[in-house]
């Protein structure tokens, strides 16, 4: 066997059922070990290295596993970059194969050579590079552990062209079974102490709770306290939105209630979050006067803030142990998360936010709503039109939801992908901005070829509307350079790449558009055409739009 078929033999003994790739010529024994093997691992051919990470990063987040990804060296692997950057932002688990220049190449500047550790040492969990062929399965094996271990994460593993052509004898390592991180007894019960006594306090819940499928556990434990939740930014999917105790989802923008209710708030109860920049309004969350109780299962993640208890652990053991510990809350707590759940109620229906233009998001989401069931995987590029979505959609099932925390363009596209081979027996909806589908929109062809029916809906205003916005705010109306776009006929371009596509104009026209595009057998599309006045549902800064 050779050391690039040893990878894939590696990979499948460790779970790994899903890899996409860029073919190169770097990495060709394990292309053949992955045609050897297709019926153990599905190999899904991609347009573009960084189309590839987002599958995989959407793969990743929605099924607490990684998928790999084969890239060769150079400009492959710094085209995967922007999904390898959101994997580490998002906290999800990926592994990434490079293949490399000829060992006794490296590091003298080799056709298509990079620093693969010095490129990717920020960006990845971890950068592995094995010495010769017999240690090629052991850095894979390596590789996938470390992706979900404590904070789940990208690892990136370059193997030079030559080690991976070579035959090895070595060893495929068996799994180990994850290390489960279990909080400190004693940690739990000062938290306690601090959540029974604490007036108005606040719970964050981010991404690992969703990695660590610890939705249940994380209702149980705020049932049980009477606690409000916030869910981190794009982690909407955390707990039912329905449920009494969920207090809305922290965007860029806040609506009064919630701001109202950060300020009073005693103690912050941040649970599998890393209370990333848009989380914590850059950690002016975490004010004088506010405690701070952290969970999270990374001590790096808790060292970052100043906790008056940090505990590292996993989800489900923390929660459990807080919840049985927990006192009932009294009147005057309950009040106060039912005002607060109440309060998201209102702000998320339909109808308290007119649009200019003829198609309304609000009443899009309202109407896609009644026609999808709550199973359904909603995927939200990056862009103000996401803040439609996030207001007025209502999650009520964990694992529906994929978006980049990382604010990444593109995503969309590539990660219904993603999506949809996570989640086959679901529907996956896609919705992305005329900006992000210039970027990524080519990856619509691998969903044909793959035979995944995808919807993919562009909200098209022809401009880059948050910087259109800015520009207008900050340098008056008129002063606007680069933000105004060019779209081309979306829904043409969609049947030129084999896609069933409708064009929409009016809201009236959408349900209509949007259920024959659900029933097409294979991809489709959605056109909307909105106006760049409609930014997103949040003031009166869209008004600053022209």
């Amino acid at each position: 066997m050779k050391g690039g078929e040893a990878v894939v033999e590696t990979l499948i003994t460790h779970g790994v059922d899903t890899a996409f790739t860029v073919p190169g010529e770097s990495f060709l024994y394990s292309l053949e070990g992955m045609r050897r093997n297709t019926n153990k691992i599905r190999v899904v051919s991609v347009r573009q290295e960084g189309g590839g990470a987002f599958m995989a990063e959407a793969y990743g987040k929605l099924t607490g596993r990684p998928a790999a990804v084969f890239v060769s060296r150079g400009p492959g692997s710094s085209n995967a970059a922007i999904g390898i950057h959101t994997a580490m932002q998002d906290s999800t688990p990926m592994v990434v194969f490079v293949g490399h220049v000829n060992s006794k190449s490296m590091g003298r500047e080799s056709f298509q050579e990079i620093n693969q550790h010095a490129f990717f040492g920020d960006v990845a969990k971890a950068v592995l590079s094995p010495e010769n062929t017999d240690d090629i399965p052991r850095a894979a094996a390596e590789a996938v552990r470390l992706s979900t271990d404590g904070r789940p994460g990208p690892v990136v593993v370059q193997i030079p062209r030559d080690i991976s052509s070579m035959d090895t004898d070595a060893e495929i390592p068996n799994p180990s079974p994850r290390a489960v991180h279990v909080p400190d007894a004693d940690m739990i019960a000062k938290a306690v102490t601090m959540i029974d006594a604490a007036k108005g306090p606040l719970v964050i819940a981010g991404e690992i709770i969703s990695n660590q499928n610890a939705s249940t556990e994380l209702t149980d434990f705020v049932a049980a306290g009477g606690l409000p939740v916030m869910s981190a930014y794009r982690r909407l999917d955390v707990m039912a939105n329905s449920h009494a105790c969920y207090a809305g989802h922290l965007e860029i923008n806040r609506f009064e209630s919630q701001l109202a209710a950060i300020e009073a708030c005693d103690l912050v109860i941040a649970v599998g979050s890393r209370l990333d920049g848009v989380t914590s309004a850059d950690e002016t969350m975490l004010c004088i006067g506010k405690q701070l109780i952290h969970i999270y299962p990374d001590p790096e993640i808790l060292d970052r803030f100043e906790s008056d208890v940090a505990i590292d652990s996993d989800m489900k053991p923390a929660l459990d142990a807080l919840r049985r510990h927990l006192t009932p809350p009294d009147a005057q707590r309950a009040a106060r998360t039912e005002i607060l759940h109440n309060d998201f109620l209102a702000f998320s229906q339909p109808g308290n936010f007119t649009a200019y233009g003829d198609v309304d998001l609000a009443r899009v989401i309202d109407t896609m709503d009644r026609l999808v069931d709550q199973e359904t995987t909603i995927v939200t590029d990056a862009g103000s039109f996401s803040r439609w979505i996030h207001r007025y959609r209502r999650f009520e099932r964990p694992h529906t939801k994929a978006g980049p925390m990382s604010g990444a363009m593109g995503y969309s596209v590539p990660g219904a992908v993603g999506a949809k081979l996570a989640r086959p027996n679901h529907e996956v909806i896609a919705f992305v901005g005329d900006g992000g589908f210039m970027m990524t929109g080519q990856e619509l062809v691998t969903a044909v070829e793959q035979k995944l029916p995808v919807r993919i809906i562009v909200c098209d205003n022809a401009v880059h509307g948050s910087i259109l916005a800015g520009q207008d705010k900050t340098f008056g109306p008129g002063n606007d350079i680069a933000t105004v776009l060019h779209s081309p006929d979306f829904a043409a371009v969609a049947r030129a790449y084999g896609a069933e596509a409708f064009t929409v104009t009016r809201t009236d026209d959408f349900e209509a558009a949007f259920q024959n595009a659900r029933a097409a057998k294979g991809p489709s599309l959605v056109h909307l055409i909105t106006d760049r006045r409609d930014i997103a549902p949040y003031g009166e800064g869209r008004e600053a739009v022209h």
